[in-house]
């Protein structure tokens, strides 16, 4: 605009100055003209003209002699204006001023870019590093033209080609040079590591070399004398008609003849031609413009005669664009970039990106009638508008045994990275940032590196397995493949520790044989692929979320992976199928690409257009187009197993923003999918609530996930996931069938039944293992229904399938005693407040299909019915220091909670199929089992969100917070006083001893006489046995107790003693022993005398009482109430004189702590009088009858 304005301004001037000149002419009858200063005179001398007018292109002097004398042809250094008669300076071109009047100097003209190194083709600029690079980036070759030698560094040496090389491989025996040149004028020949030389340049030469079509061999020996013989093809090749060659399959009928003798295009179908070409009849794609125009065109002359003279197109055409006429009548036809709809009445735009997606390198945009390519940042556009290619040069990082190759993949420059190496490289990756390789070596139990500049190195890790690593550039981690744990590890890349402790496993569940790893950071994506007998590739994001099977068919042993974030493609390298596979990383659009130049692919790598790949059995590193396969080509050659690939630029590990830097993690940031920040912990620590904290799992709330193998901990976080949340996993050793677990947190020991052992397992949870403690537990013939454990005395509590009734076992499996049996069913789960001393449990009522939930004292007594309405109750829970009783009803697929007095039902409904149940920090969580496991979560009782899903077999959960496990009762301190086991209830606590002991002074056990020496009895039925029968792996006991067996420290068998309730004894018992008082208080409740009858004991019941052990009054006596009082008091009188030794005994021993202990007063004659004021029990399912050896109770 501002140069119109001033060219206006001009013209203004010069008319001016012009009329004056004319005007002082008349005045002075043509006196001769002088012209003003920057002024020309016309050769008429008729008028001036400005100069800028001279030689513009325009007549301005009215004999025309302005454009007179105009140079025609410019000089070197100078630039011609289009209309052809002025030259300016190539300085002035774009320099956005224009000195041709027809602006063609300003023409095409663009933005000079920072970096443009090269101007060429007018408009285009490249990069320094694009000229003398050996390939012709400008249409006018300008950026290859008067290329000097290529200078080689002084640890370099040059070929005659200019290639260079390091000076190492001069003479080395191996032909690293295109030319061969490094080979030459050797004073001797190299060692060889093969067995085989070139016959006259004694180059070194493998057996794969000979004949394979390359000459190895400078005298060109290798490929002399070579027959074409039959070839074996593989799944996905085509072979050639002469049976010596196979080719890819896609190369069939593509328009290139690929097979020597031609064969891959013979037979091929015609192909159609773009609608907007005729097509002759022998095929030929033409031009509509040469239709009809008198000229033969087509081979079979198929574009002239017909009705072309007498067949017009008129302006009445309904054509959308062109009308033209043909040998067969007026037809509408489309351009370029359009079809036609309704025979060309309508045009539609192709849409050239959807159906030729190879028609540009990197990204393309459809536009109307056309398309337009474009480059991703810091490539460049060729010239033909499709490639793209990068600026500076890319090199490949290679390893080849123990050494590493630097290789320029433009100037083929050859360097020796490392070859310090004792064992082979197995996988190695580059942090562009830090110039550094990281590598992993074969038998190695470390991660090492080294600078690209060689000036330092170190050991990055050690005391790990890897197989694949791979660097996550984005997050600054580090990631590895573990085949022998099958895990997936990360750990931060900017440290200095080679600890493995503080290295994070993301993923360590359902994992096969892990053989490579690959990342895809600016997605927060990573795959990894498994040989074995279920090959596959998987991805997730690059927290383990969202994982997903990606490739499991057409593959069948994939050795390495790489990813194209280009085109979002993930590829492969399948030794046992010999190909290179790729699919998108969705898993679709699988390709196989298997040529004769992959007998046997290692690792595999992508850049731009090209895959490039290593082959163990040819000893070769090649590359080729990575859709096509052609363009191939070896650019490394040597004896020995190449193995890991990687290419290295600036602008493969492009820049993205890294959404950790602002995420505060106490150890280790992660990316997930969508390029999201997560924290993760080493595998000794849980994620606090806050997300970002590690700490000690055991000061914390968690949840413990029980599966059959393993044990999954966690903690609960408000998130709708795909998979586990941040989580540590323990594999459970020699357990297949897990079915429940209970964890005491101040020593971290997890207590775990096996439902394909009768068998309960003690574990401590160390780090990241459990270790075996032995077993509590181990019955005969029998499994166990459920446990809990008081995390105070340690004492178990547990019911199994074939032993009656509620028992508890002592911590260290010596002593077990039954604790409730009188109307007990199956007994499927127990919760326990070991504070309060009170405990709940179902009760599966044989007579009916209904559970009822009881809770009681963790003595046994004070039973109470709290719920009656369950159907198959699971997960009991106390809480409210054992005022409340939460549960999951599997089979109403309800939670509910209830207050332990019955009052205050609460349910929230679930989906069917609900397992298992826990609450933690007040949120219930629960577990649902369909075609997956869901876990849901409530923090309002009401409604249930979904938190996570898993296809893992979840059996059980339990959540634990030191919070829960936290208080005291009176057995905390010395067991309570008692020898054997210490019960609590509210106030007190109860001593209880083995079947085969009797409660002696209230808190000791000695031997109970009622088995005659040598001998015990069975839990059940009136049978005592030899102790020689007990634990010899043979049941003589009906209910099998004899082999209820566990294993002491000194890992010998020892008796499990469940506490029998009415044992019988045989008749080699001696009677007075079945007449004595304390069998009667004993066995018969205090309400009974013991007696024999055909050599089995049994109780002969005083009035008022009945029931096999004198356990139930009798209703309807009018002589109870006064029999019960004369028996009663009879019996106080009996055990009075007892406890009052007992007591003045006690009082000597204790006496020095008189200050600190509550003295044991309760007796039977307290409960006897109890009894004497109630002569009936209310019906209310309470169990209020006490014996002697049940009580010992301590009062505040």
């Amino acid at each position: 605009m501002c140069l119109f304005v001033l060219l206006n301004v001009a013209s203004g001037i010069f008319l001016l100055l012009r009329a004056e000149c004319v005007q002082a002419a008349a005045a002075s009858d043509r006196v001769p003209l002088h012209c003003r200063l920057g002024f020309k005179p016309c050769k008429d001398g008729s008028e001036c003209v400005l100069y800028s007018l001279v030689c513009d292109g325009e007549n301005d002097c009215p004999d025309g002699s302005d454009e007179d004398e105009c140079t025609a042809v410019c000089s070197i250094g100078q630039f011609q204006c289009a209309h052809g008669k002025k030259c300016i300076e190539r300085r002035q071109v774009c320099d956005g001023v224009a000195q041709c009047q027809d602006r063609s100097d300003e023409v095409d003209c663009f933005k000079l870019d920072e970096g443009c190194g090269h101007r060429c083709d007018k408009n285009r600029c490249i990069p320094e590093s694009f000229v003398c690079d050996g390939d012709a980036d400008c249409a006018d070759g300008s950026d290859e033209a008067s290329c000097g030698e290529e200078s080689c560094s002084s640890a370099e040496w040059r070929c005659s080609s200019g290639q260079c090389v390091s000076v190492r491989m001069r003479c080395d025996g191996h032909l690293d040079c295109r030319d061969h040149s490094d080979e030459e004028d050797c004073a001797e020949p190299p060692p060889c590591s093969t067995q085989r030389r070139c016959p006259e340049s004694q180059e070194c030469l493998l057996d794969e070399w000979i004949c394979d079509g390359e000459m190895d061999c400078r005298d060109g020996t290798d490929e002399k004398n070579c027959r074409d013989s039959p070839v074996q093809c593989g799944e996905f090749q085509l072979p050639c008609a002469s049976k010596t060659q196979c080719i890819p399959k896609a190369w069939r009928c593509d328009g290139s003849e690929d097979c020597r003798d031609g064969s891959d295009e013979f037979g091929c179908p015609s192909v159609s031609c773009p609608p907007h070409l005729f097509q002759c009849g022998f095929s030929e794609c033409m031009d509509v413009s040469q239709l009809c125009n008198g000229v033969t065109n087509c081979l079979d002359g198929s574009d002239e005669g017909g009705t072309c003279d007498t067949d017009r197109c008129s302006e009445q055409s309904k054509c959308a664009q062109d009308c033209h006429s043909t040998p067969t009548g007026t037809r509408c036809w489309c351009r370029m970039g359009y079809k036609p709809v309704d025979d060309g009445v309508v045009c539609v735009d192709v849409d050239e990106c959807v159906d030729r997606p190879e028609l540009c390198s990197h990204y393309c945009t459809n536009t109307l009638g056309s398309f337009e390519c474009s480059c991703s940042h810091g490539y460049i556009l060729e010239p033909d508008g499709h490639s793209c290619k990068i600026t500076g040069e890319p090199y490949l990082l290679a390893s080849l045994q123990s050494e590493v190759f630097l290789l320029g993949l433009r100037s083929s420059s050859l360097d020796v990275l490392l070859s310090s190496e004792k064992h082979f490289f197995l996988s190695l990756d580059y942090d562009w940032q830090k110039q550094r390789v990281y590598w992993i070596n074969f038998h190695a139990d470390n991660i090492k590196w080294l600078s690209l500049d060689q000036k330092s190195k170190g050991t990055f890790i050690k005391g790990i397995n890897a197989d694949s690593l791979a660097v996550d550039w984005v997050a600054r981690n580090l990631y590895w493949a573990d085949s022998v744990n099958r895990q997936i590890n990360a750990v931060r890349l900017d440290r200095d520790a080679t600890r493995t402790t503080d290295h994070v496993v993301i993923l360590g569940e359902n994992l096969g044989q892990l053989r490579s790893i690959a990342l895809l950071p600016q997605e927060g994506i990573m795959f990894w692929s498994e040989i074995g007998d279920k090959a596959q590739i998987e991805r997730a994001g690059m927290d383990g979320s969202h994982r997903r099977v990606l490739v499991s068919h057409s593959l069948r042993w994939p050795v390495s992976l790489t990813v194209d974030s280009i085109h979002q493609r993930i590829y492969w390298s399948d030794e046992k199928l010999k190909c290179i596979g790729s699919a998108d990383t969705d898993g679709g659009d699988i390709q196989l690409l298997q040529m004769m130049e992959t007998p046997s692919p290692f690792s595999v790598s992508v850049f731009n257009e090209e895959v490039y790949w290593s082959d163990t059995k040819r000893s070769t590193i090649q590359r080729a187009h990575k859709i096509t396969g052609k363009q191939h080509k070896v650019l490394l050659k040597r004896p020995g197993e190449p193995f890991s690939l990687k290419v290295i630029h600036a602008l493969v590990q492009v820049g993205v923003s890294n959404p950790c830097a602002s995420q505060h993690c106490s150890h280790l940031c992660v990316l997930s999918r969508g390029l999201k920040a997560v924290c993760k912990c080493p595998s000794q620590l849980l994620l606090d609530e806050d997300g970002l904290t590690c700490s000690k799992f055991k000061d914390a709330s968690f949840l413990l996930f029980l599966s059959p193998t393993a044990v999954t901990q966690n903690r609960h976080t408000d998130k709708d996931l795909k998979n586990w949340p941040e989580h540590q996993r323990f594999d459970l050793p020699s357990m297949n069938k897990s079915t429940m677990l209970d964890l005491v947190l101040h020593d971290l020991t997890l207590y775990v039944s096996n439902g394909g052992q009768p068998v309960m397992g003690l574990f401590e949870m160390k780090d990241t293992t459990l270790v075996p403690r032995g077993k509590l537990l181990q019955l005969h013939k029998d499994s166990l229904r459920t446990f809990s454990v008081d995390w105070i005395t340690l004492n178990v509590y547990w019911s199994s399938e074939k032993l009656p009734g509620l028992q508890v076992t002592s911590p260290d499996g010596a002593h077990t005693s039954v604790l409730i049996q009188d109307g007990v069913g199956a007994i499927e789960s127990i919760a326990l407040d070991p504070p309060s001393g009170r405990l709940c449990f179902s009760n599966k009522v044989q007579e009916g299909h209904v559970t009822q939930l009881e809770c009681a004292y963790m003595n046994g007594q004070n039973r109470t019915v709290v719920w009656s309405n369950s159907v198959r109750p699971t997960s009991l829970i106390l809480t409210d220091e054992g005022n409340k009783l939460y549960w999951a009803d599997t089979g109403l697929a309800v939670i509910g909670s209830v207050a332990i007095e019955g009052s205050g039902y609460k349910e929230i409904k679930t989906e069917e199929g609900l397992m298992a149940f826990a609450l933690v920090n007040r949120v219930l969580v629960w577990i649902t089992k369909k075609d997956s496991t869901k876990c849901w979560f409530s923090d309002d009782e009401h409604t249930g969100k979904l938190w996570f899903e898993v296809d893992a077999d979840i059996v059980s959960l339990k959540a634990f917070a030191k919070s829960r496990q936290k208080g005291s009762n009176l057995c905390s301190n010395g067991n309570g006083g008692c020898s054997q086991l210490c019960l609590a209830f509210p106030g007190g606590v109860t001593c209880r001893c083995a079947h085969d002991h009797r409660l002696v002074n209230g808190t000791d056990c000695s031997l109970d006489p009622r088995c005659p020496g040598d001998t015990k009895p069975c839990l059940s039925g009136n049978i005592c046995l030899p102790l020689e029968k007990f634990c010899n792996g043979v049941a003589d006991c009906p209910d099998h107790s004899d082999e209820n067996c566990i294993l002491d420290t000194q890992n010998k068998n020892v008796r499990l003693d469940p506490k029998a309730f009415r044992p019988g004894l045989r008749d080699n018992v001696k009677p007075e022993d079945m007449a004595s008082d304390a069998c009667g208080v004993m066995l018969c409740n205090s309400n009974g005398k013991c007696s024999t009858r055909n050599g089995v004991m049994e109780c002969v019941c005083e009035a008022g009482y009945s029931g096999e052990s004198c356990q139930e009054r009798s209703s309807g006596g009018t002589q109870g109430p006064l029999l019960y009082g004369i028996v009663g008091l009879c019996a106080a009188v009996v055990v009075l004189g007892v406890i009052v030794g007992i007591i003045q005994r006690k009082k000597a021993t204790n006496r020095r702590q008189a200050a600190q202990t509550v003295d044991v007063q309760e007796t039977v004659m307290k409960e006897l009088q109890r009894r004497q004021e109630s002569s009936s029990a209310k019906s209310n399912g309470r169990d209020t009858e006490f014996s002697e050896e049940d009580v010992a109770t301590s009062m505040d």
